[in-house]
């Protein structure tokens, strides 16, 4: 991953960055709304990476503080935090405040340990952490994903609610949680000069290219989302597939994948939403996902996970196209969110705009 095109320093987005990063981490929003001034692990890898790829000091340290906060937190059993939020005047620990820590309300959030292991590698690639303090932390997270695996078939068993599509009905291998644990071994692999990790990232991608995009399907254009014993969500994922795209762990299918995006949604002028085709009212998955939710119910035909657009995967699929020397099709993403964002004049980095008025919710 490289950057080009880095915007200039009083770009709102990187000032966002910037105040987002502090002593505690990067925090997931300057919102207090639900618990979103929290740092999660993803949240704050993802916008790590983009201080790393920005070259960006302030936004590289909060991604230092997110890993080291992470490390410390690290349960017993190698899991790392969801997120965690320092409060200050508790019963304090050497820093002078407390954590208060979930590793998951309802189900475990099995992409915190991944997120943590692509971003332990990246900021060591990078430099901007000392690899060797995160040997032990790391080696414990390998082995959790090993532990969940369990029949050793390469792939990891995720329940419902157990990464960032934490209201939607992907559950069980899930496309996207095997793509982050094989880029964070593939990367980690070279690291810390591990071939066994470089060696299990390989045959990951060689079963996600096996499983998700099933061989006797002629037709079929993108790989399926997940799959259980007794279902399969044949749907596409725009975050598996960008992070396929940026990530190259299965490329067999990984280019494949950023290309339906491509010619679906980008070729027809459409932005591509995080998942699709939404589930409208009346089908057969509704009842399930009108039921599914935690705090109040989000999930509306082209709102929230359900057919919502949500610009940070729109990011990691410009990402994507870039390492994939897709240049035009780059160029026509790019202009298609800023057309879309013109008609926002009051837009504040909302998670997502609906997925037919562009309503920012």
């Amino acid at each position: 991953m490289t950057a080009s095109d880095s915007p200039p320093s009083d770009d709102p987005a990187v000032a966002l960055l910037r105040a987002l990063s502090g002593p505690a981490g990067i925090h997931a929003s300057l919102s207090d709304t639900a618990n979103y001034r929290a740092v999660f692990a993803r949240d704050g890898v993802m916008a790590g990476i983009a201080g790393l790829l920005l070259g960006d000091a302030t936004v590289t340290a909060g991604l230092v503080r997110t890993l080291e906060r992470l490390r410390d937190l690290q349960g017993p059993e190698g899991q790392l935090a969801s997120n965690y939020e320092i409060v200050p005047g508790e019963v304090a620990d050497d820093a002078g405040a407390v954590a208060k820590v979930s590793f998951g309300a309802v189900v475990p959030r099995v992409d915190a340990v991944t997120w943590y292991l692509v971003g332990v590698g990246l900021a060591a690639r990078a430099g901007a952490v000392d690899a060797a303090a995160f040997r032990e932390s790391v080696r414990r997270a390998v082995r959790l994903l090993d532990a969940l695996e369990y029949n050793g078939r390469d792939l990891v068993y995720v329940p419902a609610g157990g990464n960032w599509a934490d209201e939607y009905l992907t559950e069980g291998y899930i496309l996207y949680d095997q793509v982050l644990r094989a880029w964070g071994l593939r990367v980690l692999g070279t690291v810390y000069d591990e071939p066994a990790w470089a060696e299990k990232a390989r045959r990951i991608g060689a079963r996600m290219a096996e499983r998700f995009w099933p061989a006797a399907d002629a037709d079929r254009r993108f790989p399926i989302a997940s799959f259980t014993p007794i279902a399969t969500r044949d749907v596409y994922d725009l975050a598996a597939a960008a992070l396929l795209g940026v990530s190259g762990t299965s490329p067999a299918i990984g280019e494949r994948a950023v290309a339906y995006a491509v010619d679906a949604f980008l070729a027809a002028g459409a932005l591509p939403p995080a998942f699709s085709p939404v589930i409208d009212e009346g089908d057969p998955d509704w009842p399930a996902l009108r039921r599914y939710h935690l705090f109040a119910f989000r999930n509306r035909p082209y709102e929230y996970h359900n057919g919502g657009i949500w610009p940070i995967w729109l990011g990691w699929l410009a990402l994507a196209l870039a390492r994939l020397g897709r240049t035009g099709d780059l160029a026509r993403l790019r202009a298609l969110v800023a057309a879309r964002l013109a008609a926002l004049p009051g837009y504040a980095y909302e998670e997502y705009l609906h997925g037919v008025t562009g309503a920012p919710g």
